[in-house]
């Protein structure tokens, strides 16, 4: 059986996902264990990754505890108990540049 994080870039991998970042929270102050960054190349893409992460997390009866963003806006995270996901438009990502702020913690890179 696959960490909940696994499983969360598992199903962002399988739907074409790129960038997919999971970073490792586990041994600072942070409120989840873990966080996932990944990018879509196309709002449509965007939103179909969202609605899938979520239809596969509720399947799986892994709670999400909130959704905040559109494919419009460029930007949708999803709030799991132990890992917070955030799914971004290309653009969208490099322009909030979260890689950045959190360069400091343990990445694993998933896909290009």
């Amino acid at each position: 059986m696959l960490a909940n994080q696994q499983l969360i870039v598992k199903l962002l991998s399988d739907k074409k996902a790129t960038a997919i970042d999971l970073y490792d929270f586990i041994d600072g102050h942070f409120i989840h264990d873990h966080m996932i960054i990944a990018s879509a190349n196309n709002p449509r893409l965007l939103h179909a990754l969202s609605d899938y992460l979520m239809e596969a997390l509720e399947g799986a009866h892994l709670p999400i505890h909130h959704i905040e963003g559109t494919s419009d806006s460029g930007w949708i995270l999803i709030d799991t108990p132990d890992v917070l996901v955030h799914l971004f438009l290309e653009e969208t990502r490099a322009f909030y540049q979260l890689d950045v702020l959190w360069a400091d913690k343990k990445v694993e890179r998933y896909a290009d």
